[in-house]
């Protein structure tokens, strides 16, 4: 006797084997403008902060460090600013998001913070939401750091030190 299925992961199934699916060349694409964006936010990020705000808006959320949900452009970019250390972003990824045309960006590198010595690993993903222009606003921010050395930090694959 077969194992039956349950109808509503039957149903879902079936949804998803509908859902749009992208040319290669509009993948790339997308992946290449979300990685132009990236790095525009970056170069922003690091002449002048406050213009960050031009690529949020009032319904983009920050979670910051899984401690504070911050909402709002001027509240995202107040707090950015308040962040004042010297970092190192050593990988971008983009992905895009197939059904919505947007996309998705982890970056990943070092932060040094509060002046010390030893940089912990900082840890940033974005959800890029697209625009009727064509370009991208973020719509989620994640921002977290960790420090691997201290006991009880999350290291890959869900297991703690």
């Amino acid at each position: 006797m077969e194992p039956s299925m349950d109808p509503e992961i039957m149903d879902w199934i079936r949804a998803e084997a509908k859902r749009p699916s992208l040319d290669r060349e509009t993948f790339d694409r997308i992946r290449a403008e979300a990685k132009r964006f990236m790095e525009d936010y970056y170069r922003t990020f690091d002449a002048n902060r406050g213009d960050l705000v031009n690529l949020y808006r009032e319904e983009s959320v920050l979670n910051f460090e899984d401690r504070e949900i911050i909402t709002g452009k001027e509240a995202i970019v107040a707090k950015l600013t308040s962040v004042q250390c010297p970092y190192h972003i050593s990988n971008l990824v983009c992905a895009p998001d197939i059904p919505h045309r947007g996309a998705f960006a982890q970056v990943t590198g070092f932060i040094w913070l509060d002046g010390k010595q030893e940089a912990v690993h900082l840890c940033q993903s974005f959800y890029l939401s697209p625009t009727p222009q064509g370009g991208f606003w973020i719509s989620q921010h994640n921002w977290s750091t960790h420090d691997f050395r201290q006991k009880g930090d999350l290291l890959c694959n869900g297991f703690t030190v």
